[in-house]
């Protein structure tokens, strides 16, 4: 089956995590009729999906006037200094500071208006950690992100004018002049390649980190916005910035988006520890007790076990709740049940751990007024962004702004520019061209996919080197001139064909890989998440910028820089040891 369906819409939402979700419920409110293009299931894939912990910033029973103004700005500095760190002062400080008003007036009314529970305790209380109340959490620790999805899933299907596309891939953009006017799509699972027209387009596609060996996301985190913005003409902003969970699952490799929190706990002043192969510690949560999200600091300890051969960055060092209240860990936190099931009590044992690739500092650059790409009728929404690290909250801040500016958008257009149907045509030929068994001999799209995350785990990894980064490009090139050539699927078949949605995803992952590997070759330190060995020194006079690229008229990356805005706050070293800075 060849089908092509044409379809007509006010706002096309790609993606289907909280930021997506949010944008799409407020279009909906609006009157406004909205398409929704979901890779997996809406609110059963993606990253919104593992959100364990919530930043706790005020009683959402409280909501009206439970503080003063003094105290309420006390809560907004502490929320800025905590994400300025967390996007190692390359976050958009006026942004942050709108988000962490947004969470109070905002995301915590909206969450308790359509059914979230918080933990609390028997006497009502919400239960945060102690003595600090940085966090807290939905139901159980480790199961926010999915019972949060789970709401929006319900909002979202209870609508009339909200359309869902699931187990369908957008792309490419469409394009009139410089303006965004719709997308294609391919439903792999009936074999539908779907033309879009609409008046707004807001990219919602979450994080991009199913690039290596090891990651937290699910399958379809192949970078696929990156790719779309960029080929679209918009700018990618420090997509250098990689994300990494320490503490998550070693073996069994399916377990391994298990994450073992360091974060701050329910109901203790109990942390995360990490022990080295000899069990010597080497890393306690509390340590760093105002960072609720300390996984730049624990990376940076384990690296410095690796280099001194006391662990590996896939196993040989362990994560322990074994000093934590029992009672804690039998009441609140979902690991332990998981645990039990495979026969681990973490009460008393230890897990074996690994690195995992997680989140991305960066993404596509953009006004974050509205969330404007700077092309007409290009928005975004969420993590697919480079302004900040990620979270449910800022998710939810962007899909309310990103809504807000497609509405009026949409509402002073009376037409949208047509399409021009030839694009459309070339795009088809190209998803198709894939869906081929020949030759033989040649890989399947699995198997490359493996040696494209085998090539990065190696090469480009959180200690990397000029040299490396080399050979990866290198080897990324060979993959390209020679396996995807020759990369042939096991099926022809146009229904559940998994092999054609990961073929489309091999030349979107190494689209992305080649652009965030020469964005790590132009940054010359080292800075948060991101570690150049022959760039040791985190360089606030130099490199306190962001890494700016586009596509010029020959079609290649242009580079530059962009100063950061610091209107708030600023580091207060100059040039400094990359181990010595907690951020």
């Amino acid at each position: 089956m060849n089908k092509t369906v044409h379809i007509d819409t006010d706002v096309l939402v790609i993606g289907g995590g909280l930021a997506g979700s949010k944008a799409a419920l407020d279009v909906s409110d609006s009157g406004l009729k909205t398409v929704m293009v979901v890779k997996g299931l809406l609110g059963r894939s993606g990253c919104s999906i593992f959100a364990g912990n919530l930043s706790y910033f005020a009683p959402p029973e409280n909501m009206a006037n439970s503080i003063d103004e003094k105290e309420l700005e006390q809560l907004i500095e502490r929320n800025m200094i905590f994400l300025l760190k967390y996007t190692h002062y390359l976050g958009d400080q006026e942004y942050i500071k709108k988000a962490s008003i947004f969470r109070y007036y905002g995301f915590f009314p909206w969450m308790e208006k359509n059914g979230a529970y918080f933990l609390r305790d028997k006497n009502g209380e919400i239960i945060n950690d102690l003595p600090l109340k940085t966090s807290f959490w939905v139901a159980k620790m480790g199961m926010s992100g999915t019972l949060i999805m789970d709401m929006a899933r319900k909002l979202i299907l209870g609508r009339d004018n909200i359309s869902v596309l699931e187990e369908t891939t957008a792309t490419t953009l469409l394009k009139n002049d410089d303006e965004v006017v719709g997308a294609t799509a391919l439903d792999y699972a009936h074999g539908i390649f779907y033309i879009i027209h609409a008046k707004v387009v807001i990219l919602a596609t979450g994080h991009s980190n199913h690039l290596s060996l090891r990651s937290t996301g699910t399958r379809d985190g192949s970078a696929d916005g990156w790719v779309l913005a960029y080929n679209a003409g918009a700018c990618l902003q420090d997509i250098e910035m990689q994300w990494y969970h320490a503490s998550d699952v070693a073996y069994p490799a399916t377990w391994m988006r298990l994450h073992l929190y360091p974060n701050p706990l329910p109901g203790t002043q109990q942390r995360c520890r990490l022990y080295n192969r000899d069990g010597e510690l080497f890393f306690d949560g509390n340590w760093y007790k105002e960072n609720s999200v300390p996984y730049i600091m624990q990376l940076k300890h384990l690296a410095r076990q690796v280099m001194a051969g006391k662990a590996r960055f896939d196993g040989d060092y362990y994560a322990s709740y074994t000093h934590v209240e029992p009672e804690v860990l039998d009441k609140y936190i979902y690991q332990t049940q998981f645990m039990e099931k495979i026969g681990v009590d973490l009460k008393t044992e230890m897990m074996e751990c690994g690195i995992t690739w997680h989140m991305n500092v960066g993404g596509v650059r953009i006004n974050t007024e509205t969330m404007e790409t700077g092309i007409p009728g290009f928005l975004i929404a969420g993590a697919v962004g480079g302004h900040v690290t990620g979270g449910l909250e800022n998710a939810c801040f962007d899909g309310t702004l990103a809504a807000k500016t497609a509405i009026l958008r949409a509402r002073s257009m009376s037409s949208v520019k047509p399409m021009i149907e030839e694009e459309a045509g070339k795009e088809k030929a190209r998803v198709y061209s894939y869906l081929r068994t020949d030759p033989r001999m040649g890989l399947l799209p699995r198997q490359v996919k493996k040696r494209i995350w085998t090539t990065i785990w190696n090469n480009h990894n959180y200690i990397k080197n000029q040299n490396s980064m080399q050979e990866a490009l290198n080897e990324l090139q060979q993959i390209r001139d020679i396996d995807i050539p020759k990369m042939r699927l096991g099926s022809s078949s146009t229904a559940f064909n998994h092999d054609w949605l990961e073929a489309i995803d091999v030349s979107n992952m190494i689209t992305a890989l080649e652009l965030a590997i020469q964005f790590s070759m132009f940054r010359k330190e080292s800075r948060g998440s991101f570690y150049r060995e022959d760039y040791p020194k985190t360089d606030n006079d130099n490199w306190l910028v962001h890494v700016v690229g586009h596509c010029n008229e020959a079609g290649n990356l242009l580079l530059d820089v962009v100063p950061v805005d610091t209107p708030y706050a600023k580091p207060k070293e100059g040039i400094v040891d990359f181990f010595d800075v907690d951020y």
